[in-house]
């Protein structure tokens, strides 16, 4: 009898596996991928077919760094992002105008190595180096410090500092291109692509098998509510701009794009919140290694452990002996005094 049972129980807790598991175990039984290749790069695109495919339109103009970078080779990328965002005068923190211009330079150099440095109209930016397996960052007008690579992300900077064509593209809920021919640029051969409208998809919603978020006293946070409402509530009102793609390899080189958004208020005729974006991409210096080098660095300042000494770490202990010299960290397999009985 119980063998039978034990049976059922095995069967039921197969057919109950989340979409998440099935995905682990296809990456672990899937081949074995050659270091730093991407097998997506070397998938044949259909440049000139985005205006027909949205399905292919989405895949390139979401197309990851990591990705073009394979297909065209080292380049340089620069990207311009301005956006003013302005709510309604009735509604909290609403009758004013928040705006930001901010630029960023992607150089890419062969081996994956990369740097990225982001500057906006608020004096505030920052500039990250990924070189030979070390990364080294800084503030805009900090110096350098090397960062473990447990510590920090690379790749995923990367994409959010030149996300700017995939969100624009997200917030028209698919671009609708003509097919404006074929031309050159940089010397290669490229299709350009005229915006038409927007509305290509229909909305995408984010789908998970994980439970549903919970937030505190069961309400978002103002700042919260504002960024899911821009997502959840969005509705493109007019886009217009220009496209170019890489003939060869379908990878987006450059685009000129501006949107005008709003976000539906609640019983009203009014929007409750109004946005235009205006996004930017060039790219150059294809084929041309940037000479990537590490920066000057800082080294890390050593303090005291602030658990395993709390008074001299707060200045408020005994004159302590000697310092181990500064960027050298303390010998942690010092044993601890016992304690007195």
């Amino acid at each position: 009898m119980r063998r039978p049972l034990l049976i059922a129980v095995l069967l039921c807790a197969a057919s109950c596996k989340r979409s998440e598991d099935e995905a682990a175990r296809a990456r672990i039984l899937s081949p074995q991928q050659p270091v730093g290749e991407l097998p997506e790069a070397k998938e044949q695109l259909q440049a000139g077919q985005l205006a027909d495919d949205p399905a292919l339109m989405r895949r390139i103009l979401h197309m990851q760094r990591r990705e073009i970078d394979q297909r065209i080779g080292p380049h340089k990328a620069q990207q311009r992002v301005q956006f003013a965002w302005f709510r309604g005068p009735g509604l909290p923190d609403g009758g004013s105008e928040v705006s930001l211009a901010e630029e960023t330079t992607l150089l890419e150099a062969p081996g994956d190595d990369f740097s990225v440095r982001l500057v906006n109209d608020h004096n505030q930016g920052f500039e990250l180096v990924w070189l030979k397996g070390e990364v080294f960052v800084k503030s805009l007008y900090g110096a350098f410090h090397k960062r473990r690579t447990d510590r920090t992300d690379p790749l995923r900077i990367r994409e959010q500092a030149m996300s700017g064509l995939a969100t624009f593209d997200r917030l028209a809920r698919g671009l609708k291109l003509r097919n404006a021919g074929e031309t050159k640029s940089e010397g290669r051969r490229v299709v350009r692509y005229a915006v038409m409208g927007f509305g290509a998809r229909a909305t995408e919603k984010e789908t998970s098998d994980l439970p549903p978020a919970h937030y505190p006293e069961n309400r978002t946070d103002p700042d919260t509510a504002r960024r899911l409402e821009l997502w959840e509530k969005e509705e493109p009102v007019s886009v217009r701009g220009t496209l170019v793609v890489d003939a060869e390899t379908a990878a987006p080189l450059a685009c000129d794009l501006q949107g005008h958004f709003k976000v539906s208020g609640n019983n009203t005729q009014e929007p409750a919140a109004e946005l235009h974006l205006h996004s930017v991409l060039v790219t150059t210096s294809i084929g041309r290694d940037p000479n990537l080098k590490a920066p000057q660095f800082e080294p890390e300042t050593s303090v005291p452990h602030a658990v395993k000494d709390p008074l001299r770490f707060l200045g408020k202990g005994p004159a302590a002996g000697p310092q181990p010299p500064a960027g050298e960290e303390p010998d942690e397999s010092e044993e601890e005094e016992p304690a007195p009985r």
